[in-house]
């Protein structure tokens, strides 16, 4: 078994030398963070724009949260659409729903461009609905979204189940009835609290060997523009009128850039000085995200299925403030090589969180694995896997990773109110593939100089 390594890692077996900061440098933009966030921002800033990157990386490329996820890759907010409406407006609320999804084939031009072999699986996923109240707040999101002609959600009901009954007549073009049956098939369980499903694009990527790569790529392609500096945590940010100081105390080193990208977790301890008033950047950004550590198993099985990515939602809606949720299962069934041509599929199962009142006390390489997690998890696959082992699940993988959540679940894109030099592509929010992608486009434009509408992405002012 291996103890936090992730199957994503496993597969990494890099061969490229770790890149140091060997000078004090000048730069047009320094970006914080090597995981998939900042490596892709960096991509998208080289291919529009004509400026000078430095990527810093407090470790190695993708051994953060990119090197430690569940693998899925899907386009959802974990925050209801409806309170996203609420807060923005049904118009930006789509807005937003559509920047993400565009982030599909943004990830698919990458994949052209740079020529990656790392696989990347796209199909239908499902979410299996267990209770009225999930159903409805499904069936509102899916109004939601009709209402600008966009019919690409949809959701399969049990016509067996009294739930129907329950159903506003609003939401009669919504929803399709089947036989409960066709839901346990394709939520592939037979627990039959499960009463619907929803149907949405999905996918499974190995995101670490993705962003390895892809660092690869730009290393080669543009190395007059492109340096990378591994194994340098930056201390001190030091925010001034034009520019920015990063500062690398245990290597003695600075780099000053126009500007700064944090693509962070928002929890690496970076002490921003804002030098342009007397707003404290420090204190705000360092409350923007809060932290929970996600626990994931993997175990492997012939490969008799294909690729899948099924989420377990709870018989409860989600609460916004995710400390208070009920949390939710989700499975992801992929193609895995564990030794030398021996195929198999990878069954990956996550679901169980703790929430972190003190971020800078966990260290993804001592922090020990719960126990009660490795049990729940098992419980889980028994009671609604249909394929899970008869007999005791073996886990061939544990592991867990950081996730930063901001408080209304919605990634942070764009620039500092208080001092535009900064800039932010940051917040998993549990879903954050896709969003990092689309992130990575918008902070491009940003720096290109383009004039962009108010987006749910901007972040806020804290004047």
């Amino acid at each position: 078994m291996h103890l936090n390594e992730s199957p994503w890692l496993f597969e990494l077996r890099r061969k490229r030398p770790v890149s140091f900061l060997v000078d004090d440098m000048h730069t047009n933009v320094a970006i914080v963070g090597g995981g998939i966030a900042g490596v892709v921002t960096a991509y998208c800033i080289l291919k529009h724009t004509t400026h000078t990157v430095v990527l810093l990386e407090a470790h190695k490329i993708a051994h953060g949260a990119t090197g430690h996820n569940a693998g899925q890759v899907a386009s959802y907010f974990e925050t209801p659409f409806e309170d996203i409406v609420k807060e923005f407006g049904l118009k930006m609320a789509y807005e937003g729903q559509a920047a993400v999804e565009s982030a599909w084939g943004l990830l698919e031009q990458i994949y052209e461009e740079a020529k990656l072999e790392t696989p990347l699986l796209q199909f239908s996923g499902y979410a299996g609905c267990s209770s009225y109240e999930e159903v409805l707040s499904h069936l509102k999101d899916i109004a939601y979204h009709r209402q600008y002609g966009d019919s690409k959600e949809s959701i399969l009901i049990a016509a067996e189940t009294d739930v129907v009954q329950q159903i506003p007549h609003e939401y009669k073009d919504c929803y399709t009835l089947v036989p409960q049956r066709d839901i346990l098939a394709l939520l592939e369980t037979t627990n039959t609290k499960y009463i619907a499903a929803l149907v949405k694009r999905k996918g499974c990527l190995n995101s670490a060997l993705f962003t390895e790569e892809l660092v690869g790529y730009l290393l080669s392609t543009y190395a007059d523009r492109f340096t990378l500096a591994e194994h340098t945590p930056v201390d001190d940010l030091i925010l001034k009128e034009h520019t920015a100081v990063l500062a690398v105390h245990s290597q003695k080193k600075f780099v000053v850039a126009d500007h700064v990208i944090l693509c962070t977790n928002g929890f690496e301890y970076i002490n921003i000085i804002n030098t342009t008033n007397e707003i404290d950047i420090d204190t705000k950004f360092h409350h923007l995200v809060r932290g929970a550590v996600g626990y994931m198993a993997g175990y492997l099985e012939e490969r008799d299925h294909p690729p899948t990515a099924i989420s377990y939602l709870p018989d409860t809606v989600s609460s916004n403030d995710a400390r208070d949720a009920e949390p939710y299962y989700y499975l992801t069934r992929r193609p895995f090589e564990y030794e030398t041509n021996e195929q198999h599929n990878l069954i990956c199962i996550g679901g169980p969180e703790i929430y972190l009142d003190d971020t800078t006390a966990y260290q993804k390489d001592t922090h020990s694995f719960k126990v009660d997690a490795e049990h729940d998890m098992k419980n889980f696959l028994k009671s609604n896997y249909r394929y899970a082992p008869k007999k005791d699940i073996s886990f061939t993988f544990l592991w867990h990773g950081l996730m930063g959540y901001t408080p209304n679940g919605i990634r942070c894109v764009g620039f500092e109110p208080c001092n535009p030099v900064l800039l932010y592509n940051l917040g998993c929010n549990g879903v954050g593939i896709l969003p990092s992608i689309y992130g990575a486009k918008r902070i491009a434009q940003l720096l290109a100089g383009e004039t962009l509408v108010p987006s749910i992405f901007d972040p806020r002012t804290q004047e």
